[in-house]
Order: C-alpha cells, then structure tokens, then sequence
C-alpha cells in the first residue's frame, strides 16, 4: 500500500492533467448533446434587426460620410 501512496505522490501531476482533460471532454460532450440542432433545411440565419439603409430614414454620422461609398465596401479580391 506504501508503494502505491508514493507512486501517486510523485506523480500526482500526471493525474492531475489527464483528470483535468477528462473533465473537460465531459463537459464538451454534454454541451454536444443537450444543444439542439439545425435542420438541414432551415438552417438560414434570421436576421434580428431590420436593416435601414434601405429606406430614408437612415442617416449617417458626418464622421462616417467617406465611407458609405461602394468601393469602400467591395472586398479586396474579387
């Protein structure tokens, strides 16, 4: 019994990191399982917020003028 006590002893970092991992698999796999998921079909991102820039109400910050052209907005590689 003296043995074994002195082998967990020195090398109780050793369990330490794999008990920590296995926790953390556990956790990861709860999350997996309890979180719902998207059908194949409907899985469209909904937008929360309508967006104005649409309509005439919108209005631009003077700060902001130079940027609202459309180059600025165009990606770099096309």
């Amino acid at each position: 019994m003296d043995i074994l006590i002195d082998f967990l002893i020195n090398n109780y970092i050793w369990f330490l990191v794999i008990s920590l991992i296995l926790i953390f698999a556990l956790i990861g796999y709860l999350v997996d399982v309890t979180t719902p998921k998207l059908d194949k079909k409907n899985n469209k991102v909904k937008p929360i917020i309508k967006d104005d820039r649409e309509s005439n109400n919108f209005h631009v910050h003077p700060s902001m003028e130079a940027y609202k052209n459309e180059e600025f907005d165009d990606p770099l590689i096309k």
